[in-house]
């Protein structure tokens, strides 16, 4: 039996799960580019989730409140936004999990999986803002280290 007729046979709940350690694989691949495993074997993970939770015929209502976590989760992105978006983001993501598909996944299994995702994205966010950030003022010459010589980091 193929990965795909097993996950063919999942719950929804369980293709969730699998969904969000697909994401969570992409996730360190994009940490720690160059390792080809978590990044391929999180999009085969997601997408086979996907497939899966696809052949349920998702509801319109569910599909938009994941629009709308994705937004909230972009706007975290670009803007420094305060942590209630990304609170609402993660509601907006355990909402949709949860209208999803019928029969719903249980609430444990949505809250677990939106919450996981919503945080790590805003941590995640966040991390490549500040990066962002210090390689502009490097860029400037505004970042002295300790020898004196500019462009040089900090030491944490």
């Amino acid at each position: 039996m193929s990965l795909a007729h097993a996950l063919a046979e999942l719950s929804p709940g369980v293709a969730l799960g699998v969904f969000t350690v697909g994401l969570l694989l992409i996730y360190v691949e994009l940490n720690r580019p160059g390792r080809v495993i978590p990044g391929a074997l999180g999009l085969l993970l997601a997408l086979l989730a996907c497939a899966r939770i696809g052949a349920e015929h998702p509801r319109p209502v569910a599909l938009l409140l994941l629009a709308t976590a994705a937004a909230l989760l972009v706007l975290e992105l670009v803007r420094d936004t305060h942590v209630a978006v990304s609170v609402a983001a993660a509601l907006a993501l355990v909402l949709g999990f949860r209208e999803m598909v019928t029969p719903s996944p249980g609430w444990m299994v949505c809250i677990l999986c939106g919450v996981v995702l919503g945080g790590a994205t805003a941590v995640l966010t966040r991390v490549a803002r500040r990066a962002r950030a210090n390689k502009a003022a490097r860029q400037r010459g505004e970042i002295v280290g300790k020898s004196g010589e500019p462009g040089e980091a900090p030491k944490l």
